[in-house]
């Protein structure tokens, strides 16, 4: 169990580049914060043209059915703007927690493989430090057979993040990426 973990320690190159992945479709943002910005103008815009309505209205240039059906017309119209408005607000938050999360991740990694001699002595501390360890990194292990060769197969399921002691109130409900790394021994 520890050789896998260790493995997995020295060279989680498979995770750190789906954390790479993540991290580079973030910076896509900018296409979305521009899509904001835009919205918001529209929005301002339909907010001015109402009061030219209202104005329009006031200096005896539109009866009171028409300002109606125009104000109507415009609420769903700044209805609609603040809905898209909103998403776009979400997905933008959903991406800044990604890439806190991707960061947080790929540091925890890093501090954990320059402190992998520590655990590695062969005293009790070093045996606990190990177990500590495995308990942190490990979601769970699943033994079976190889349906082919009929050799017992381990599935070993990672869990990464920062330790739960370790985690911000803010980032508690942030759930950790699970990853799978089959093993046959």
């Amino acid at each position: 169990m520890w050789s896998d973990v260790r493995r997995f320690l020295e060279d989680p190159g498979e995770i750190l580049e789906r954390l790479r992945e993540q991290h580079d479709a973030a910076d896509d943002a900018e296409e979305l914060e521009a899509r904001r910005k835009e919205l918001a103008k529209r929005l301002a815009a339909k907010q001015a043209e109402k009061d030219r309505y209202v104005r329009a209205y006031a200096q005896g240039h539109i009866s009171e059915e028409e300002l109606e059906a125009y104000l109507a017309e415009l609420k769903n119209q700044i209805d609609n703007l603040r809905v898209l408005l909103a998403s776009i607000e979400v997905e933008l938050s959903e991406r800044r927690e990604r890439t806190a999360l991707t960061d947080t991740t790929h540091a925890w990694l890093l501090s954990l493989r320059k402190r992998l001699d520590e655990v590695e002595e062969n005293t009790p501390e070093g045996f606990e430090k190990r177990k500590q360890l495995v308990g942190l990194l490990v979601e769970s292990i699943s033994l079976g057979k190889s349906q082919q060769e009929g050799r017992a197969e381990v599935q070993i399921t990672y869990r990464f993040g920062p330790p739960p002691d370790s985690v911000s109130e803010s980032e508690e409900d942030v759930s950790m990426p699970v990853v799978k790394n089959g093993r046959r021994s």
